[in-house]
């Protein structure tokens, strides 16, 4: 919740967002997106609250308006990961026309438990199902505007949580089913006026639907929980070109939130069912309105941009349990950054940004298990706040393309964790007992590179690494799940119509802990250990299939990410084939 995640310009977090390692990006499609954009450090002032970290915005595949005859594509892609760790295949279309443009996605995965690396085996259980359906359009209207509509469907069904049952006690955890839904209609609408060049104007419904059943081993009860989240978004941007070097893009976005929970015990032996308070109090809402302009000015070597967006939130949460909370944060966050060509093939670049992170529902009002405890909630919170400072180059030319970044990212007002009571009570069911505060200050800081060499026509090298060291100034402790050293190395050959890749991944060891860290049972006693897994791939294209082939972890090393709750793959072959045809 920290870090936005955007879907074609909307907003994928809602109120209710966790912290840490979790499912959401899980439910997107991947078979269905085009590219992913990443922006470095704080994104709040192009994209608003939650964006302390970054943001990623995931563009799915676009449809095209034909200028000439009709035309029509038809896939279909099948794959098979050794184990049974994989079976999964789509079909998808794509039709376009001089007025029409349509594309259509349908997909099922059957994913079986993974089997990991060394001697640990198979991790049961870790296993799930999940169909999925997406369709885009565009529209032609005129010349100058173009509607798009698109909906997508996501379900998961008896996703497994590993952790919760080999470690903490429980015979089964799951989310069954796991559901996303949006559905958008933009207006694109382009005029020969200056002050509003082009017009977008967005309207959007969203639904994430998370039912989560689970059962302690000694436990006689049965237990369902269900949150489900309606939001519904309206976006309107507009670009401006007041002079041949100065463009402005100025937007309003409204979300408003809607959240329904509750929760079922059900007695094993009488069948009993008692309904409960659910992890939310039912009927919360969230209202979150911004408006924001961005500015780019370009003259001679260099590129200026800055920006600022106002920001205002209502929350109203009718707690029959622990009171009502309603609250009105509002925010001013800012931005400038400055690009300078010192020749044509390196350029130096300099950022800071501001930004903050509005406490949500699940902060606000969490009453349950989380991974490593029970929470209660706490209507005492104030916004998460930062400012972020950072310096680079970036270089390109016919051979060489890369960037090396330094950055610090200062916060105050950090929500986090901590041990308290409930109802004069340290533990309950047996479990500590946690509760969200502001914990003051905090900051994280750190290098990364990346380099991609193209040593001939058909080979070429990369790399990346990444370093990063947060600590909480409040607590005297290293942040929470600050990733160690990474990176990886990789050796490409491309030349039609055979590619291969040799990849080569390593993460150091982690032994920097919070106390948050260190009572998550997903984080081994004393820190995550270093690994490092080698990958080979290979793809062979003869018109109209393609066949794809995997090594994956060559050295069957045992790993596991800092933070997950489940060890990597270990050694294992996939086989994909894929199959167009016009």
């Amino acid at each position: 919740n920290q870090t936005l995640i955007m879907i074609d310009g909307i907003r994928l977090n809602n109120s209710t967002f966790r912290y840490g390692p979790n499912q959401y990006l899980n439910t997107i499609n991947i078979n269905s997106i085009e590219r992913i954009e990443v922006m470095r450090g704080s994104g709040s002032v192009q994209y608003g609250s939650d964006a302390l970290g970054g943001t990623v915005h995931f563009i799915s595949k676009s449809p095209t308006i034909s200028t000439n005859e009709e035309a029509l594509k038809f896939g279909v892609n099948a794959k098979y990961l050794s184990d049974n760790m994989e079976k999964s295949g789509f079909m998808d279309f794509d039709y376009s026309s001089s007025r029409i443009g349509l594309v259509g996605l349908i997909s099922y995965k059957n994913f079986g438990d993974v089997v990991a690396g060394c001697d640990l085996g198979k991790q049961i259980p870790s296993s799930y199902k999940e169909y999925a359906a997406n369709l885009k359009s565009k529209f032609k209207v005129s010349d100058s505007y173009l509607l798009t509509l698109s909906y997508e469907y996501l379900k998961q069904s008896d996703v497994d949580r590993y952790d919760q049952v080999t470690q903490r006690g429980y015979q089964y955890y799951k989310f069954d089913p796991q559901v996303r839904q949006l559905a958008y209609l933009c207006n694109n609408i382009h005029t020969k006026s200056n002050m509003f060049s082009d017009i977008s104007f967005t309207v959007s419904w969203q639904q994430s639907d998370e039912t989560r059943k689970m059962k302690k081993e000694i436990s006689t009860t049965n237990t369902i929980e269900n949150d489900k989240v309606n939001v519904f978004g309206m976006n309107l941007e507009t670009i401006s070109q007041f002079t041949n070097i100065w463009k402005a893009s100025t937007g309003v976005e409204l979300y408003y939130d809607y959240v329904n929970s509750s929760k079922e015990i059900q007695d094993i032996s009488s069948g009993n069912i008692t309904y409960e308070r659910g992890l939310y109090a039912d009927g919360s809402t969230a209202l979150n309105f911004s408006i924001y302009s961005l500015h780019n000015i370009y003259f001679g070597k260099t590129d200026l941009n800055f920006g600022l967006r106002y920001n205002t939130n209502s929350i109203d949460i009718e707690d029959g349990t622990f009171g009502d909370v309603k609250i009105s944060p509002m925010a001013f966050t800012g931005h400038v950054s400055a690009q300078y060509h010192l020749t044509n093939f390196l350029r130096i670049i300099g950022r800071v940004n501001t930004a903050y992170r509005t406490p949500n529902i699940n902060d606000l009002s969490s009453f349950g298990s989380f991974d490593y405890g029970i929470e209660v909630p706490n209507e005492d919170l104030d916004p998460e706040r930062s400012i972020n400072f950072e310096a680079g180059i970036k270089a390109k030319s016919n051979s060489v393309t890369g960037s090396l970044f330094v950055y610090r990212n200062n916060l105050v007002n950090l929500i986090d964790r901590v041990r308290t009571t409930y109802n004069g009570d340290s533990t309950y069911n047996g479990e500590n007992v946690y509760t969200k505060v502001n914990v003051g200050e905090a900051y994280i800081q750190g290098i990364e590179g990346d380099i991609l060499y193209q040593l001939s026509k058909t080979f070429s090298i990369y790399s990346n690494l990444n370093y990063t060291y947060g600590q909480n100034v409040s607590k005297n402790e290293p942040m929470r799940r600050i990733p160690p050293l990474f990176g990886n190395l990789s050796l490409n050959y491309n030349k039609f119509p055979l590619k291969l890749s040799l990849e080569f991944l390593f993460a150091a060891e982690q032994d920097l802990l919070s106390s948050g860290d260190i009572d998550d049972h997903r984080i081994p006693d004393g820190g995550t250990p270093g690994w490092k897994v080698l990958n080979f791939y290979s793809s062979y294209k003869i018109n109209p299939f393609m066949l794809s082939v995997g090594f994956l972890n060559v050295f069957d090393e045992a790993y596991r990410i800092h933070g997950s709750g489940i060890s990597g793959i270990g050694r294992s072959i996939f086989i994909a084939v894929n199959y167009w045809f016009e």
